[in-house]
Order: C-alpha cells, then sequence, then structure tokens
C-alpha cells in the first residue's frame, strides 16, 4: 500500500504552504483494495449510506490463528455465503449478490490483513460502495443485505482510549500510523535530510539543555505539526512516540501543550514492519488503557446511586430513558435479551410483553449488549470497553455493565 509522503529539506521551515500540503495528503482517497482500520469518518460515512434501489452487502469473517492457517477461513465464507444466496428468490438479486460476494473472496485470496482478528466488507454497486477493514476484536460472522450497511457489530471496535497515533522519528525518515491495540496502519511518512554537524548551527533547548542543531529544531517543529494535523485528522486519543532523544527534544518542544499530556513513549527501529511496529507499541497501549479503564469506573463507583448505575438491568433503563453520559461494558460480555419494537427499551430476559409500554412487539435478539452499546453511540455517550484485569476486577463487585449518568 503507497503511504502519502512528504519530503523536508535542511532549510525547509513549518508555513502554512507545509501544513496545507500535510492536509491535502492526508485527506488524498486511500486505496480501496487494501485493508484499513476503522476509524470514527470510516464509521461515520457507512452510517451515512444508503442504497434505494440496491441492497448492500455487509460481511463479517473472523480470522483467528486458526482461520489463517491453511485457508481455513473458506470454508465459513462458503457457507455464509450459500445460506445468503439461497434465501433469495429473485434471480437477478441472486446474481447481483454472488457478484458482490465473489469480489469480496477475491479480495480475500490476494491476501489477508496482517494483523487483526478479522475483517468486515461492505460493498453495493448503486452507490459505489466498497470498504475492506481490518477489525481488532472477533466479531459474529455474518453475511447481511439491507439499504444500509450492517454496522451494528462494529460499536464493539469503538473504545474511548483505543485510539492512538504512532509517530516513529528520526532526522531522515519519520513515520505516522493510526493504531488500536495489536493493530496499526501505516497513514503519513515524513523525508527529511540528515544536518551537518556544524559547532555554529548548534542552540540549547530546555528541558535539561540539550544542545541540537537549527535545522534539527525546524524538523522537529515540522514533525510536531504533523503529528497533530494526524491526530486531528483521524481523531485520536493519544499520542506514542518512538525517537532518539535529540529528536524527542526538538519535537516535544513545539508539541501543542494539550497534546504533550497524551504522549507516552515506546521504542521500535525506525524501518520496522507493521507487525513489529504494533508488538512494541502494546505495552504502552495497554497500560494506558487498564489506567483510563480503573480511572473511568472509579469515577462511577464515586458518583453514587443517584448519579450512576450498575448492572444490566439498572443500565439498560437508563439507556431507554437517555440519561447515559459514559457506558462502561466488559468487552467479554454477551447476553441474550429483548427489544422492544415499540418503545426501543431493551431486556437483559426473554418476555412476553414489554414492561415499559406493554406492548407485545418484542422480538428476541442474540446479544442485548450490542444494542446497548449502539444505543449508547447514538445518545453520543462516550463508551468504556473493560478489557484489563484491573478494571475487570474492579468491575466484578458491581456488575458488567454500568453507567454514568448526565
Amino acid at each position: 500500500m503507497n503511504v502519502p509522503s512528504l519530503s523536508v529539506g535542511l532549510r525547509d521551515r513549518y508555513t502554512p504552504k507545509i501544513r496545507d500540503r500535510i492536509v491535502e495528503k492526508l485527506q488524498a482517497p486511500t486505496d480501496e483494495r487494501a485493508y484499513h482500520l476503522l476509524t470514527p469518518a470510516h464509521l461515520r460515512a457507512l452510517a451515512a449510506t444508503f442504497s434505494p434501489d440496491g441492497r448492500v452487502l455487509s460481511f463479517y469473517l473472523q480470522l483467528g490463528p486458526e482461520r489463517r492457517s491453511r485457508a481455513a477461513w473458506h470454508a465459513v465464507f462458503s457457507s455464509l455465503a450459500d445460506h445468503l444466496t439461497k434465501a433469495i428468490r429473485d434471480r437477478r438479486e441472486r446474481r447481483l449478490v454472488k457478484e458482490e460476494l465473489d469480489r469480496i473472496e477475491q479480495a480475500l485470496n490476494d491476501g489477508l490483513p496482517e494483523l487483526g482478528r478479522g475483517v468486515a466488507f461492505f460493498t453495493c454497486r448503486t452507490t459505489r460502495l466498497w470498504q475492506q477493514i481490518a477489525v481488532s476484536v472477533p466479531l459474529p460472522d455474518g453475511a447481511h443485505l439491507g439499504s444500509r450497511p450492517y454496522i451494528r457489530p462494529l460499536a464493539r471496535t469503538r473504545d474511548e482510549h483505543d485510539r492512538f497515533v504512532l509517530a516513529l522519528l528520526s532526522q531522515e525518515h519519520s513515520r505516522f500510523f493510526i493504531s488500536q491495540i495489536g493493530q496499526v496502519e501505516e497513514v503519513f511518512q515524513i523525508d527529511g535530510a540528515r544536518p551537518p554537524r556544524l559547532l555554529a548551527d548548534r542552540v540549547a533547548l530546555a528541558p535539561g539543555g540539550v544542545a541540537v542543531a537549527e535545522p534539527v529544531k525546524r524538523e522537529g517543529r515540522v514533525l510536531a505539526e504533523a503529528a497533530r494535523l494526524v491526530m486531528a485528522h483521524f481523531e485520536g486519543r493519544y499520542l506514542l512516540i518512538s525517537a532518539p532523544a535529540e529528536v524527542r527534544t526538538t519535537f516535544l518542544h513545539d508539541l501543542a501543550k494539550d497534546l504533550q499530556r497524551q504522549v507516552a513513549d515506546f521504542s521500535v527501529e525506525i524501518h520496522a514492519g507493521i507487525v513489529e511496529v504494533a508488538a512494541a507499541a502494546e505495552p504502552a497501549q495497554r497500560a494506558i488503557e487498564a489506567r483510563e479503564e480503573v480511572t473511568t469506573l472509579e469515577r462511577i463507583f464515586a458518583a453514587g446511586p443517584d448519579e450512576a448505575s450498575w448492572s444490566e438491568r439498572a443500565t439498560l433503563e437508563v439507556l431507554w430513558q437517555r440519561r447515559v453520559m459514559t457506558l462502561a461494558v466488559d468487552d467479554g460480555l454477551y447476553r441474550p435479551g429483548a427489544r422492544c419494537r415499540q418503545c426501543s427499551s431493551l431486556w437483559d430476559e426473554i418476555l412476553p410483553t414489554c414492561p415499559t409500554c406493554g406492548s407485545a412487539a418484542l422480538e428476541t435478539v442474540d446479544d442485548v449488549v450490542e444494542l446497548a452499546i449502539q444505543q449508547a453511540l447514538e445518545q453520543r455517550a462516550s463508551l468504556e470497553l473493560v478489557r484489563s484485569d484491573a478494571a475487570r476486577r474492579l468491575m466484578a463487585e458491581r456488575g458488567a455493565m454500568a453507567a454514568l449518568l448526565r
């Protein structure tokens, strides 16, 4: 996959022109035949897609190690495809869907994503939709047809504290990645030039009085602003950097103050592949995730019964009341239940009638937790998917679902 890049000379300073060039490259169309991480922008675009005269095909496939081995995924793919096409009575529509399934199968045969636990494809000839996304968590296998993309399972990937930007920095070559834990995608590069080591060029920068060459100082400003733009474009929450001491000093000196509070360090060789980059960043990412999860849960604990809810039943009730500001869910929690088509309330058990509105229009759902996450996102609540051992121990005291209320 071609990565957008920018070359910076020894005499180049950060200017509005350079800023515009970076923004232009970040906004350039991406290779649709490559696997991409799911970003908030991807999710918004999928949610806005509608095809009145042609169905949208959404296809989910888990890719654990056992399915990657000897193309074992193919049997699951064939079963899902056959089940979907056999249910279509119209011959023309069945043929069109089969063509889209063939496109997906060809993409999988061309290559699986190096990282991640599964893939999601969204395709529609009418709207010219084609998205192939590598997902970081295993989502249920499935093939779905409809006028809109079936994106509900993607809600489980939208953790508030799992949006990282990784910056691998050096004087000659710098690389920027977006990342979820265990998964990375390279999105931008900056090529520089090693400055001459002239004593007259050297200046002192606080803190620590670290001496650096003036060209390095100028390049540090470019790298710092590039990191800010990448963070803004991909809506990153944390910035992890791997850099030599001299480059790190100049970079942090010019990094926006609000971003400095979101910085952590890791170490990896500048030309490392994405598998090595993901592995090197993961310990720092998990430490941040655990810290933030515990902080969120402690806030909910401290809020008291009038400003927080614990247990599945109580949290589903306040979701229906649209009172949730932050939803915390154990990421391993799956629960069959029911949804009322009349009032949209959710229930963690199968019921004959809706206790809220009395309607008999209750439908059984395989996973009411998935629907709860979707409702929280639709209500613009923040989401904390709890994965760390420390946070799970806290949740064990109260329940596997909780909410901080508005």
